[in-house]
């Protein structure tokens, strides 16, 4: 994608400035090298962005330059991308203006140094030591802003960055910042809120009265993820049901877990080492996260207690039998935190083997009792073809005319046979001719008693 041509430009005098190659564009404008001026870029708005407004708002940055302390080793640095001068079009309309360039190559984002893994990750210092170092010069540059009436507004470690070897802060995008002009405010354009102070959470906005309470919370939030691993102050185990699940309701709601007289609904999250802190460190805290905006400590406050932690000579800061910085007087942050998490893991081992435990098999239901095969009765099988030949005659013929059809052929049959034996030869001739006469009878009558008995539905 091409981008677009660099407009011409020009400075109060009139003099051209040529633009190099762009670095990046935002929402406001874009960055560009300055072709004549290596130490410098320009940056250029949009062409519907209200100049008259930046107009009014880089004048008044110009003339309340905040006074910044110079480095301890005298190295001239930057520490805010502040204005130098103005950009003009041909129409001497304000179009951009021109600022001291960053080295990104010796700084990083504070967010990097937060947590120890992405520090070692990283290469840089892990100790409290530089942790101190870096909050106490965020407060002073925070500090020397206030002075000025100026706020940040939308801090937040990701805004902000620091020098490597040094561990000086440097701030970005200064022209959206709450800068105050002469008898004019020019708020900031927005903010973040996992970092927004608790009475600004319920309405959406910072009032322009109350913007340096606004910064007073945000860089203590800061300071308390410096010191802390990371954690945010309003993270935890909920303890209550309606403990809201987010920072900005937690913040709202007041969920601080870490102070000296904690909330009762929220607990530390359990790699947390704030209780080995000093105690006038958690004093500040617990001022900065009340339910009195008045009562936070101001930037000026938090850089005069931060700074003799963060000199080597008062020595408050030591190392521990495994060459750990902690503070003097304190147990080691670093050993107490080593400890939690071999005790979390034993913990979540523990538990996922008592989850993961077979249990006992359940008793089996008693099966009914069943018969020996020999005394199965044996189940019937379908009816054969001469059955049902033989059931479709008796179902069209009653039944009594069968069972007397029957008794007549028996009685015929008997006779025959009757007859046949009394005609055999023999001394008993006469007594058989009687007996099978006697037969015949018997016979005669069994078969209709037969039929009268079985014709009964």
């Amino acid at each position: 994608m091409k981008h677009k041509k660099a407009p011409g430009c020009y400075n109060e005098q009139r003099r051209a400035v040529r633009l190099g190659k762009l670095i990046k564009s935002g929402g406001a404008g874009s960055v560009y090298f300055l072709a004549d001026d290596p130490s410098r870029v320009a940056k250029i708005y949009h062409p519907n962005i209200d100049t008259g407004y930046y107009q009014r708002k880089l004048s008044a940055m110009l003339a309340q330059r905040p006074e910044i302390p110079a480095p301890a080793d005298g190295e001239a640095i930057v520490q805010l991308a502040w204005p130098d001068y103005l950009l003009f079009d041909e129409r001497k309309r304000v179009i951009g203006f021109v600022m001291p360039v960053l080295d990104t190559r010796r700084t990083i984002e504070l967010e990097y140094i937060l947590q120890s893994r992405q520090a070692k990750a990283q290469n840089l210092p892990e100790g409290i030591g530089a942790k101190v170092s870096l909050a106490c010069n965020l407060a002073t540059l925070v500090s020397a802003l206030h002075a000025r009436q100026h706020r940040v507004i939308d801090m937040k470690p990701v805004n902000l960055r620091f020098y490597r070897d040094s561990l000086y802060i440097a701030l970005l995008d200064c022209d959206g910042f709450s800068i105050q002009g002469e008898g004019e405010r020019f708020p900031a354009g927005q903010f973040t809120p996992d970092y927004l102070a608790p009475e600004f959470q319920r309405i959406g906005q910072v009032p322009g009265e109350q913007e340096e309470a606004q910064d007073r919370f945000s860089l203590a939030v800061i300071i308390f993820q410096l010191l802390n691993h990371g954690i945010h102050p309003y993270s935890g185990r909920a303890q209550a049901a309606k403990v809201p699940d987010d920072l900005p309701g937690r913040i709202a709601a007041g969920c601080y877990a870490y102070g000296i007289n904690a909330a009762k609904n929220i607990s530390p999250v359990p790699a947390s080492t704030h209780h080995l802190l000093p105690a006038g460190l958690r004093k500040l805290f617990d001022r900065a996260f009340s339910d009195s905006p008045a009562q936070r400590p101001s930037a000026d406050e938090w850089a005069k207690i931060l700074r003799p932690y963060a000199l080597r000579s008062t020595q408050k800061i030591v190392l521990c039998s495994k060459k750990h910085q902690h503070f003097a007087g304190m147990p080691c942050l670093v050993c107490a935190r080593e400890k939690q998490v071999v005790e979390g893991i034993k913990q979540a081992k523990q538990h996922k083997r008592t989850q993961t435990v077979s249990p006992k098999p359940a008793p089996a239901k008693r099966q009914p009792r069943v018969a020996p095969a020999a005394a199965v009765p044996r189940q019937p099988t379908g009816p054969g073809p001469l059955t049902l030949l033989w059931r479709n005659m008796r179902s069209k013929v009653p039944a009594f005319v069968w069972h007397g059809a029957l008794a007549v052929i028996s009685t015929l049959v008997m006779a025959i046979l009757a007859r046949n034996f009394t005609q055999l030869s023999g001394p008993w001739h006469a007594w058989y001719d009687n007996a099978a006469l006697i037969l015949i009878f018997v016979w005669i009558a069994m078969m209709g008693l037969l039929a009268i008995l079985r014709s009964k539905p």
